[in-house]
């Protein structure tokens, strides 16, 4: 679960105090074990409790994708979820699937699903990137590009992905933090278009994940000097300005490495030599990297334990070829370079640049 800088309190002392029970604050993203963000609590009569009587305005919205700009009060009449995220956000990629199902279940029941992209890098402002996150994802509800935080702030919203459930009055009446929550979050969506006599199928089947946080050995790692904690080389960053770096023989565990001239900025480093390279031995399923070639695709060599990425153990945008396995990175975005299946296991993660120009952001393990 991602938490951003704290956010001045625009809800109710009730939501925040439900919210308060639930979660433990952290600041930025992570991919360890986080905690069991439990739904609020309900009535004697085990009916969801109302948190606060009204939508927050949908403010500071710079564009709306799928739909004309929506409005709270022009939602009145249905239940709606609102859902908090950001496109490049492992906890939000893992926890999409469910919103989009239930965007497909209901919406003719009288769901609305409102998506509320609130960027943490800066190229998460871009309205074509996240246009192009929205087809690749098949989101087919609206969403707000909230560039600004103004939503987020009328929120009082700290966490992606988050989800607040208000209904047909425009009352809060559930919220959820984190990712997990999928079958719990359904359940309050049949409630609440069942109170409002709104035909609803409860029998339903939710997207399958193997994702077991409790395994994962390696925390979510940020590149930039913004945020960095784990760089394992000697040498210290100059910050803003090109410096070589040399990998040692043995990378160590849990523990990233750059090599080669790399310029290393608050958000991200960028190569400004060739080749450079990454290193990182971790312990996790899965493994990606935020990066991206905003100058044009670089053909990137990914290695796992020194040899090319097995067949089995592939990510998403690896690919074979003559002996070799490649991710081509363009689009800044998330890129799954290693999916081992469940298979929780210690490995050396190397990706081999052979021209300068990429931005390497964030790590992150499921």
């Amino acid at each position: 679960m991602r938490r951003s800088p704290l956010i001045i309190a625009a809800l109710s002392v009730a939501v925040l105090a439900a919210m308060a029970l639930t979660v433990q604050t952290r600041l930025g993203r992570q991919s360890l074990p986080r905690p069991a963000a439990q739904p609020a609590q309900r009535t004697a009569d085990n009916t969801l409790p109302v948190l606060s009587e009204s939508v927050p305005e949908f403010s500071g919205i710079a564009e709306w994708i799928n739909s004309a700009p929506l409005t709270p009060a022009g939602l009145k009449g249905k239940v709606v979820l609102v859902d908090f995220w950001t496109y490049s956000c492992i906890n939000c990629i893992r926890a999409l699937p469910a919103v989009i199902a239930l965007d497909k279940l209901y919406r003719r029941a009288g769901l609305q699903v409102v998506g509320i992209h609130t960027p943490e890098f800066a190229f998460e402002k871009e309205p074509a990137n996240v246009r192009q996150a929205v087809a690749r994802f098949g989101i087919e509800y609206p969403v707000a590009l909230d560039n600004g935080y103004g939503t987020w702030n009328n929120f009082a919203n700290n966490y992606w992905p988050a989800q607040y459930l208000f209904d047909v009055r425009g009352r809060l009446r559930y919220t959820s933090i984190g990712e997990g929550h999928a079958a719990e979050t359904t359940k309050a969506v049949q409630e609440l278009l069942a109170e409002a006599g709104l035909a609803v199928e409860k029998e339903v089947a939710l997207p399958e994940t193997n994702f077991d946080p409790s395994r994962i050995g390696t925390p979510e790692t940020y590149i930039g000097y913004g945020r960095q904690q784990f760089l394992g080389n000697g040498e210290q960053p100059l910050r803003d300005q090109p410096q070589y770096f040399q990998a040692p023989d043995r990378a160590e565990y849990n523990l990233f490495y750059l090599d080669g001239t790399w310029q290393v900025e608050a958000g991200q480093a960028v190569l400004k030599g060739s080749p450079g390279r990454i290193l990182y031995r971790y312990k996790a399923s899965n493994a990606n990297l935020v990066m991206g070639a905003p100058g044009g695709g670089i053909r990137a060599e990914v290695r796992l334990d020194g040899q090319p990425v097995p067949a089995g153990l592939r990510g998403a945008d690896v690919r074979p070829d003559d002996g070799r396995t490649y991710v081509l990175v363009a689009e800044q975005r998330l890129y799954s370079l290693i999916d081992a299946q469940g298979d929780y296991a210690e490995h050396l993660l190397e990706i081999i640049f052979p021209a300068p120009g990429v931005e390497a952001y964030a790590f992150t393990f499921g």
